[in-house]
């Protein structure tokens, strides 16, 4: 019911009041309750973190769901989190870097480096598969996936870590 509750107030914007109560909700919870009841433990923990107006407190919450998340999947919303944060503490190197380590776990090529000759193969490759699989049928399914979704917001935030870094990983016109 706290979790709930907290969860109204969140998307509400009452921060505070979110936070009250989803740590009344954690402070509920079983000393084993990331084996217990691991879902409610990693909603809480995520929410918690989005509630709170410290950054290192985030973290810190963050850490623990990373720390005990059984797999990646159940991490990626809690990576973005960590992106925002680093962007917002003006990291744009750290949030580069989590972006780069995650969308590699997941087995994106990342390269250290381009040349326009490899950025013009890349841009190929890519308007190719593009082609081959767009359709709005097959874009508006994709979509409604939750993991697809936050992956996707994952190479944005990966993109403006590159674009704030200045590294060589964006096109730069001439």
């Amino acid at each position: 019911l706290n979790m709930k509750a907290g969860k109204k107030a969140l998307d509400g914007c009452d921060d505070k009041t979110a936070y009250s109560y989803l740590g009344t909700a954690l402070s509920l919870l079983p000393k084993d309750h990331w084996e217990s009841h691991y879902d409610l433990s990693l909603r809480v923990y995520f929410l918690m973190a989005s509630a709170t107006n410290s950054n290192d407190e985030a973290e810190l919450m963050l850490q623990k769901i990373f720390e005990k998340a059984r797999c990646l999947d159940d991490q990626l919303p809690s990576y973005l989190l960590l992106n925002e944060i680093l962007l917002s503490q003006g990291n744009p190197k750290g949030a580069y870097d989590t972006c780069a380590s995650v969308l590699r776990q997941l087995g994106e090529p990342i390269p250290n480096s381009f040349t326009p000759e490899t950025a013009s193969s890349m841009l190929a490759e890519t308007l190719t598969m593009y082609e081959e699989v767009y359709n709005d049928e097959w874009i508006n399914k994709k979509l409604e996936d939750e993991k697809i979704r936050t992956i996707a917001k994952i190479y944005n935030t990966f993109v403006i870590a590159c674009f704030l870094c200045k590294l060589r990983h964006i096109l730069v016109y001439h």
